[in-house]
């Protein structure tokens, strides 16, 4: 049902149950906010969005109060204006004056609402916090002088992936967000995953840098710097620059990192089909065993570490597959695959992801091979942008280069990767390549039903296979419940992001809230798709004689297998 609402005596329609804070914004009139956040149940903690009702003594938190038939609203009022000027004053009473160096300076929310009131001077003045930085994660780095309790980071960790590693600790004046018993995230349950990045409105929370270190070795004399690009981080370049596939965004990608220095440039789709073509071969072993319990993916490196953290006993469950990243970082680095142009040089390999959990993954143990590590550094999307800028470089302009050989196509099975089901359809097709042949066709239909949760029930040779997909760690959470509880056999493909959307949604994307933009990066994959003729990794043909080349028996095989353990964190 529809009825009338008068806002700055202009009448518009509001619907029953919606929030007063949606009226507003769906009809043009912006309201500041930084504790709301669209999804989430409202708070109305941070009083930014406070507007004047008629027949109210007080303000009212537009975010949390329904739209009422008939009532009457002020959003620009003098009061109302003079309220929120004075909250965003309080909030920069005790804030650092370090904008100038600041990781979010120009992409701050703090700073864009002291601009739009025009707050030209520091008319409070509180003591400073004095906690001390944290940069003991390798992903995400921690400054409690920069928050201003907004509550979103701590909600998202909670609510999203069910971890609380961040919280409210202490009381009034004395609160802060911290890990558990303040000793740092990289022994709290952090996952690293970086969706707390994502929401932080200032630059509290921001990723570890690897800008520095790359630059280093670009321009250093011992190392031969080779990037390896991630179809995920592709996908996202073109969203943001609203590129088309005719514009061959992999190719302008490829140029820019050529002209920033780095000797080669590999495409992580090659090694995207490996991974694929492993977790189908283990499928193929298990339901020919008859094992009942389903595989679950290992290309997450957010996800794995929630299972040794929370749920250690399906670590045995989980594919021994290396990730994309991981794969690659192996096979530059060992089989003489790249040989530098001068043999005092060493090979230092750069991934370019689109999250921040892939820093963490690049320090594992495991992912070392004789001491020497596969992965030197990681640079998600946001780094990358931060390097054009430096290096003056506008890739626009860019004539499209091809990736450098041997590591130079890969199947579309990359892209699928890099949105929420694409990596189980790109599994069961692969899988059917494997049983039956390349030109048999399956038909793989996800549903339409809403949510992070999705089945398909395909039929493969002689059986029937279920994959599901789910992302969100609170959604996939539910599910392993599901499954458990119900004694389920029927589905034998589990497809584990730790991210909303998958890596479309990764906490190394450009800074956002919004559900929409993972759904517009998931189209942007979707397109390029379209334009690559190989369809899955069986029909890439300089894979698969890479595999037999160096990888002919099991044993060498091997080395592209991981391992996982049960880790011990505070909680």
């Amino acid at each position: 049902m529809s009825f009338i609402i008068h806002v700055n005596n202009t009448p518009i329609e509001a619907k029953e149950g919606e929030i007063l804070l949606d009226v507003l914004r769906r009809n043009g009139i912006k309201i500041p906010t930084l504790c709301y956040m669209p999804g989430f149940t409202p708070s109305g903690a941070c009083r930014l969005c406070v507007v004047e009702m008629e027949g109210k003594r007080d303000l009212i938190t537009s975010c949390s109060y329904p739209a009422e038939e008939d009532m009457v609203i002020k959003t620009n009022s003098h009061r109302v204006m003079k309220a929120k000027k004075s909250l965003v004053e309080m909030l920069l009473s005790n804030h650092p004056d370090d904008c100038l160096y600041c990781e979010r300076n120009g992409n701050c929310e703090l700073q864009w609402l002291a601009e739009e009131m025009n707050i030209k001077e520091r008319k409070y003045f509180s003591e400073k916090k004095t906690d001390k930085r944290d940069h003991s994660s390798p992903s995400v780095y921690r400054d409690p002088a920069k928050c201003i309790l907004c509550n979103r980071c701590v909600r998202v960790c909670e609510e999203v992936q069910l971890v609380t590693a961040i919280e409210f600790i202490s009381r009034g004046n004395k609160t802060t967000v911290n890990s558990a018993f303040n000793k740092g995230l990289n022994i709290s349950s952090c996952i690293n995953c970086g969706q707390c990045i994502m929401v932080c409105p200032t630059g509290a929370l921001v990723d570890i840098s690897h800008i520095e270190k790359v630059q280093s070795a670009l321009t250093g004399s011992k190392k031969y710097p080779v990037a390896l690009v991630s179809p995920a981080f592709v996908a996202s370049i073109t969203e943001q620059l609203n590129l088309k596939p005719s514009d061959k965004p992999a190719g302008l990608i490829t140029a820019a990192l050529h002209k920033i220095g780095f000797k080669k440039v590999f495409d992580l789709g090659f090694s995207s089909d490996i991974n694929v073509k492993l977790e189908a071969m283990l499928l193929k072993e298990r339901a020919e065993k008859k094992i009942k319990k389903p595989v679950f993916s290992s290309c997450c490196p957010a996800w794995i570490k929630y299972a040794e953290e929370f749920i250690p006993e399906m670590i045995s469950d989980i594919s021994i597959a290396k990730s994309p990243q991981q794969i690659l970082g192996h096979l530059v680095k060992n089989h003489n695959n790249v040989t530098p142009d001068d043999p005092d040089r060493q090979l230092y390999t750069v991934s370019f992801m689109a999250c921040v959990a892939n820093k963490f993954e690049a320090s594992r143990e495991e992912n070392t091979h004789k001491g020497i590590s596969e992965i030197d550094a990681t640079l998600t999307v946001r780094e990358f942008n931060k390097m054009l800028r430096s290096f003056g470089i506008n890739i626009l302009r860019l004539a499209p280069e091809k990736f450098d050989l041997p590591f130079n196509s890969g199947s579309n099975a990359g892209l699928k990767m890099s949105y929420s089901g694409g990596k189980a359809e790109a599994v069961a097709l692969e899988l059917n390549n494997i049983i039956n042949d390349t030109k048999s066709n399956i038909k793989f239909t996800p549903p339409k039903n809403p949510g992070s949760k999705k089945e398909v029930k395909v039929q493969i040779g002689k059986q029937e296979f279920g994959f599901a997909w789910v992302s969100g760690i609170a959604e996939a959470q539910k599910y392993f419940d599901e499954l458990k509880a119900a004694n389920r056999t029927d589905i034998h493909y589990v497809e584990v992001m730790a991210c909303q959307g998958g890596c479309a949604g990764g906490g190394g994307q450009p800074i956002h809230w919004s559900y929409e933009k993972p759904r517009q990066r998931k189209k942007s994959a979707q397109d390029l798709e379209k334009n690559i003729k190989i369809h899955s990794p069986s029909q890439n043909t300089m894979m698969e004689e890479h595999l037999l080349k160096f990888f002919s028996s099991g044993d060498d095989l091997k080395t592209l297998h991981t391992r996982f353990k049960k880790r011990e964190v505070l909680k």
